[in-house]
This record gives structure tokens, C-alpha cells and sequence, in this order.
């Protein structure tokens, strides 16, 4: 068995027995409503990460994805609020503005050689504050919380018997994505360049090409989840976005910050064992406020255990090839 399968199988293992638990612990953690939720929860996380993922392989971060999903959401409200577009129209403007947001990323990375953390830390400076700018405001000047009622997008946020619609949009994503990255050659190159930028280039990969278009697909994905959280939430304020549990799921999915490996379903699996911890604690009655702290906690246990495995394979590597080197030479000594 792979590592990468044997990460997966703990971390299935981990959620069978973490679901059990909390089932005894409170019974109606294990109704159809309650699992489906889990399933929506982490969903809305895992469009954003999947994105994120692509990022993570060229061994690159993307901190703009929570300010684009805002940014989005007020487009989208502004739309609705001010025009007689019909949703289906206006929604791909609006997710627009997560590829333009992608490709002003990749631009100054690739063309100005700027770290990627320093410009996407910028660029959600900047569109947390436009986000105030395009905020739908009341006659005083203030910010104004507009209800969401048209009924086409809410439907996004809607539910088809028992399941959400963002659940399968999600899995659709993961599928369609993960499919990408394994069946193609411009797939591949986004491995080659997180595994070694320089070998990438004088091997003849646009490297700039293949980082301006996962940046800008990072930013895509970020509009999407923009449309199916402010749809459930049926409101959006200049503040919406999620926080480190993008992150957590990609890492906790086998997704390491050095790039070069990494999946897609790894990936899903985060964010649904993140949905599963939060979901429970919820159950028990526990703080909310004590959400984060766990979440912060599993990103940093999970680095250690990726350093520590990374320390050990590296040892039995350095291990192997010193026995094959003594062995040619007692070899050619004989």
C-alpha cells in the first residue's frame, strides 16, 4: 500500500471511530439530516480547497481565497439589489472576479518573482477593503445586510430530497479536477513545477503559463463557494469568507507546503473529517470559540507528522543507497 493510501485509510478509520463515538455520546449526531449536513459543511470548505490544492502542489499559498469569496458575494448582491438581471446571467460576471483576482496573482508572482504569500496577502488587503467599497448601503450610508429572496439563487443553496445541492456540485468538482491533475499533461506540469521550478522551466513547461492558471483556478473556486454560502446564508455581508479550515483540509489531505504531491480526494477527505470535528463539537455543546483551537491544533500535529515522515523516509533512502554503494564495491573487490 501507497503512503498516500495508508494516509487515507487513517484518516477513514479516524472518522468511523470519531462518528461512533459522538453517536453514543449524542444520538442524534447519526440521523439522515445531521450527516447530511456534515456532507454540506464540508463541501462548502472543500470547493474552496480544491482549488487551494493545485496552489499547495506548485508549492505556492493563496491568502486572498476568503476576500474573494466576499467580493463575490457583494457583486452578486449588488445585482440583485440594483438591476433586473436574471441570475443565471449575472452569476458568471460575478464569479469573473475570481479569475481576475487569479490571474492579477499569478501575474506579479510569475512576472515580478514576488513571493506568493506577499502578494496574496496584498490582494486580500485590497478586496477586503473594496468589498466595503460595493457593499450595499441603507439611505444613512451604512452597511446594509440585504435578505436574499429571489428564489433562482437560493436554489443554490437549496436542498434535492435529503441532499444539498452544493454536496454533488462539490464531488462533481473533486472528480472533474482530480481527472485534470492525473490525466493530463498540463496536469503533470503543475506537479513538475512544485516539485522543482528550475528543472520544470529547462525542460520546456511554461511555468508561468501553468502558475497563472492555477492561481487563477484557485480564485474560481473561491467564487463558487462565494455563490453556495451566501446562497444558504440568504444574506452576505463584506466580512463573509471562511478562515484556516481551507488549509487544514488540504494539509490533513496529504497535501504538504513543499509542493510537488498531493491529490484531490486526499483533499476531500480533509475537509469532510474537519466538517465531521466541528459538527460534533457543535453536538456536544461545546464553545464554538473552540472550533479554531482545534483546527489550529490539527495543522500544526499534522506538519509534525509530515516532517517526521519526511526526516524518516529521507534516513531509510540515505540508508539504501549507502548499502547498494558498498555492495558494487565489494562487488568490483572481488
Amino acid at each position: 500500500m501507497t503512503v498516500t493510501g495508508f494516509r487515507r485509510l487513517i484518516l477513514i478509520g479516524l472518522m468511523v471511530a470519531i462518528g461512533g463515538a459522538l453517536t453514543l455520546a449524542h444520538p442524534v449526531f447519526l440521523t439522515m439530516d445531521n450527516i447530511m449536513t456534515i456532507f454540506q459543511e464540508g463541501s462548502l470548505t472543500g470547493i474552496v480547497a480544491i482549488g487551494f490544492t493545485l496552489v499547495m502542489i506548485t508549492a505556492g499559498i493563496d491568502m486572498s481565497i476568503g476576500a474573494v469569496i466576499a467580493v463575490t458575494s457583494m457583486i452578486a448582491v449588488n445585482f440583485l439589489s440594483y438591476t433586473k438581471i436574471p441570475v443565471l446571467v449575472f452569476l458568471p460576471l460575478s464569479m469573473l472576479a475570481g479569475a481576475v483576482v487569479g490571474s492579477l496573482n499569478g501575474f506579479f508572482i510569475t512576472r515580478f518573482k514576488l513571493p506568493e504569500f506577499i502578494v496574496t496577502l496584498a490582494m486580500r488587503g485590497i478586496l477586503s477593503g473594496l468589498a466595503l467599497v460595493i457593499a450595499v448601503r441603507d439611505a444613512t450610508g451604512f452597511v446594509q445586510n440585504v435578505y436574499i429572496q429571489d428564489p433562482t439563487y437560493l436554489w443554490f443553496g437549496g436542498q434535492v430530497g435529503p441532499l444539498y445541492i452544493v454536496t454533488p456540485a462539490f464531488f462533481l468538482l473533486a472528480f472533474l479536477t482530480n481527472t485534470f491533475l492525473k490525466r493530463t499533461r498540463a496536469g503533470t506540469n503543475v506537479y513538475a513545477v512544485g516539485a522543482n521550478m528550475t528543472a520544470a522551466r529547462l525542460s520546456g513547461i511554461n511555468t508561468t503559463r501553468t502558475l497563472i492558471g492555477v492561481y487563477i483556478f484557485s480564485g474560481l473556486c473561491a467564487s463558487l463557494a462565494a455563490v453556495f454560502i451566501s446562497s444558504r446564508m440568504m444574506t452576505a455581508m463584506p466580512d463573509l469568507g471562511i478562515g484556516t479550515d481551507v488549509i487544514a483540509a488540504v494539509v490533513i489531505g496529504g497535501t504538504p507546503f513543499t509542493g510537488g504531491v498531493g491529490d484531490v480526494w486526499g483533499t476531500v477527505i480533509g475537509a469532510l473529517f474537519l466538517a465531521l470535528i466541528k459538527n460534533g463539537i457543535t453536538q456536544l455543546g461545546i464553545s464554538p470559540w473552540i472550533q479554531p483551537i482545534v483546527v489550529g491544533g490539527i495543522i500544526v500535529l499534522t506538519v509534525i507528522v509530515d516532517v517526521w515522515y519526511k526526516d524518516i523516509a529521507e534516513s531509510a533512502a540515505a540508508r539504501t543507497a549507502r548499502r547498494r554503494r558498498e555492495a558494487a564495491a565489494d562487488g568490483q573487490a572481488a
